[in-house]
């Protein structure tokens, strides 16, 4: 890497007379043979452009695969068929399965719905106050209070309620697995690939045999979504139980402990904080596809956005799509707050309630924070007096027929005052309501609903003659010059060419098994009369992940030389990364309405935080020394960036490509809906004519696509690292 690094240089310290012969003088002969690698690769690669491009002028019509081919592999059928067979002998069974789910779902959608609006707010404010203070209590008050005011109250409680049994379930199966898992090698070895497709698979696709197999309603979509945020919950159980250091368990065993005990009183609770990542993972993939699961009769937010959107009421649209972020952040800050390790400040220090506790050292900040600390303070005084009295009034009861027990209950009380005093306040409320004076659900006369307000901002802003223009000018240059001419190259391009130039390149990235492997898929989404549609599909992603990389890379290197900057940065990012990706559809369709265009800014928007992210990760992680050196030998920061930083962060960079790759198609599943086209739309038109063999090759081939271009780009990131030493 040093040797790397030193010819970096030499090429900085030449750039600005031009001497590349003092350049060639230096270059020994294995540098020469891996120069002429690198003429004879791009000219390789120049060839085989060059010849697509001829066929693809002297190509007819799209192609597609022999016909013979197509209505010999009957894979829609088979799915049908198979389908009707399960339907006629164990729909009973799933439907039994749906019926017990069903009751367990109408219970808490009914006391969510039957119960006041302050017993709501107070319990999902008291744990928040609980695990993540006042700054985490203010966030959840505002995000309920705002679900009440735009008038979605009813539709914020259906979807806790589809979302919170989803995840209960979830969590419990999914540790149940993740224990298996981490206690069997081969059990492991089973569900590895089981994992891998319930992660690659689009969301959209889980819905289909859902509907099919469970009915329409909240059963089919728990069980969807129980499938589809599993995943996460199995694979970081495991991890974090095999992760226990194995001197851990030998001293346990020394101890006498068998091995229940050992998993249940070590093993587990030290794996907690990777248990509850990933119950976060869950919770926020499990509030992805409940939004989704409206296409199948499921209520709740995703129902009034779908609805919306459809009358292209965007100011309702965009309403319903602000309540679905704030429930997600303020899950995924809860979950998150749960599994966070307390601090200990040092005995000088004073705790900070809102402000970051960093800001310690400004005089004006402990000022600020020094009457939360007072209420703090009296708010824990009271809660601990009223606990204090409850707990006595207990054990004086208990004390009747046993006092050593009695005792051990107040002081289990005691030792939990935040818990107790909780519940005693749930308790007043649900008396107050019931008995003194009834509060009922949230008051309609409490409006701050600005959906009008919005469409008219929108319309007047859609109207205006200067967005007119821009909107057209972006609109045409992307889909004349880009879109439209990547659509032709791939869809008129011969299919066989197509394969075969995915297949050398799978072999020279990763090796012979894949490159065999990539053939394989290839024929299998041929086969199923999707060619087309596949390639309209990669043509959708390629162009929106060069995009990302035109608009992200530039934000990533802003935000790696500016501190500021990058704190605002990773706010907006952190939004964009916890909001569903059917939430992105509203401000695309508020300002461009529908169409290929529509779809492609859409997948830009959802999919470019990662290489924001991993740029700035990349060019930070360069070690401060080499940029020193770089301007000890006379190189601007542009030659720093360009000719040293860059290099050292590709493998950053390609792993970059890879998540945005693999967001960019998880966003094919849902943008038909604003117009987008390729195998997306064929999954929607499967579920519209009850054609699950049609959407679920669809589904399997975007699945399949995401794979092959995951695996090459692993490579690549692999091939960077080595290479540089790293």
């Amino acid at each position: 890497m040093f040797r790397i690094f030193e010819q970096f240089c030499f090429i900085i310290k030449n750039d600005k007379d031009q001497n590349f012969m003092a350049l060639i003088q230096n270059t020994n002969a294995p540098a020469l043979r891996d120069s002429i690698q690198n003429y004879l690769i791009p000219g390789f690669i120049i060839i085989a452009l060059l010849i697509s491009i001829l066929l693809v002028f002297q190509s007819q019509d799209v192609s597609e695969f022999p016909i013979f081919v197509t209505d010999a592999f009957t894979f829609t059928a088979w799915v049908n068929q198979g389908e009707d067979y399960l339907k006629e002998h164990y729909r009973w069974i799933t439907r039994l399965i749906a019926s017990y789910i069903k009751v367990g779902y109408f219970a808490l959608e009914d006391f969510l719905l039957e119960s006041s609006w302050l017993f709501i707010v107070a319990l999902i404010l008291i744990p928040s106050l609980a695990y993540g203070g006042i700054k985490l209590g203010a966030l959840v008050l505002f995000g309920v209070m705002y679900w009440g005011m735009v008038g979605l109250w009813e539709s914020a409680m259906e979807t806790l309620a589809l979302m919170g049994l989803s995840v209960v379930l979830s969590v419990v199966f999914g540790v149940i697995l993740g224990v298996f898992c981490a206690i069997s090698d081969r059990f492991e070895r089973g569900m590895k690939p089981v994992l891998d497709t319930m992660q690659v698979m689009p969301a959209f696709v889980y819905l289909i045999p859902a509907m099919f197999f469970f009915g329409i309603g909240g059963a089919p979509a728990i069980l969807a979504t129980m499938i589809y945020s599993m995943p996460p919950i199995i694979r970081l159980t495991s991890l974090g139980i095999r992760q226990v250091p194995n001197e851990t368990i030998e001293s346990a065993t020394a101890f006498g402990s068998s091995k229940s005990q050992i998993l249940f009183k070590v093993q587990i609770p030290l794996a907690l904080p990777s248990i509850m990542m990933g119950v976060n993972q869950t919770i926020m993939m499990a509030l992805a596809l409940v939004v989704l699961a409206t296409f199948i009769g499921a209520q709740g937010l995703g129902s009034e956005i779908w609805v919306a959107i459809r009358k292209l009421d965007v100011g309702a649209a965009l309403e319903g799509g602000i309540c679905v972020l704030l429930m997600a952040i303020m899950f995924d800050r809860f979950s998150k707050a749960i599994s966070s390790e307390s601090i200990t400040l040092p005995s000088d220090s004073q705790k900070f309630y809102i402000l970051p506790q960093t800001w310690d050292i400004y005089p004006w900040a402990r000022i600020v924070e020094k009457p939360l600390e007072y209420i703090h303070f009296g708010v824990t005084f009271i809660l601990l007096g009223v606990t204090k009295i409850f707990s006595s009034i207990i054990f004086y009861i208990i004390s009747l027929v046993n006092r050593n027990f009695g005792d051990v209950i107040s002081s289990l009380i005691n030792a939990h005052y935040v818990l107790f005093s909780g519940i005693l306040i749930l308790y007043g409320i649900y008396f107050y309501d019931s008995n003194i004076l009834t509060i009922g659900t949230f008051p309609e006369n409490w409006n701050l609903s600005i959906r009008e307000e919005i469409s008219a901002g929108v319309k007047a802003i859609t109207v205006n003659p200067t967005f007119i223009a821009f909107s057209k000018g972006i609109r045409s240059t992307v889909v004349i010059y880009l879109l439209r001419p990547l659509d032709m190259y791939l869809t008129y391009l011969p299919f066989w060419y197509t394969i075969g130039a995915l297949v050398i390149i799978s072999w020279a990235s990763v090796g012979i098994r894949f490159a065999i492997t990539t053939l394989l898929l290839l024929l299998f989404i041929g086969a199923c009369n999707i060619w087309t549609e596949a390639m309209i599909t990669l043509s959708s992603v390629l162009i929106s992940v060069l995009l990302c990389f035109v608009i992200g890379v530039p934000i990533g290197i802003l935000a790696s030389y500016s501190k500021r900057f990058q704190n605002f940065n990773e706010v907006i990012l952190d939004a964009m990364q916890t909001l569903p990706y059917f939430c992105y559809l509203v401000p695309v369709l508020m300002f461009f309405g529908g169409g290929a265009f529509s779809a492609l800014l859409a997948t830009i928007i959802y999919s470019v935080p990662p290489i924001i992210r991993l740029t700035v990760l990349g060019l930070s992680q360069v070690s401060v020394t080499y940029s020193e050196v770089s301007k000890s030998f006379g190189g601007s920061t542009l030659q720093t960036l360009s000719k040293i930083k860059f290099p050292l962060a590709v493998p950053s960079l390609v792993m970059g490509f890879n998540q945005t790759v693999m967001m960019a198609f998880a966003m094919q599943i849902v943008t038909p809906l604003i117009g987008g086209k390729g195998l997306g739309l064929e999954v929607f038109n499967g579920l519209a004519r009850s054609d699950t063999g049609r959407a679920l090759a669809a589904g399997v081939g975007i699945c399949l696509l995401a794979m092959i271009i995951d695996r090459i780009s692993l490579a690549w990131t692999k091939n960077q690292r080595e290479a540089l030493g790293l």
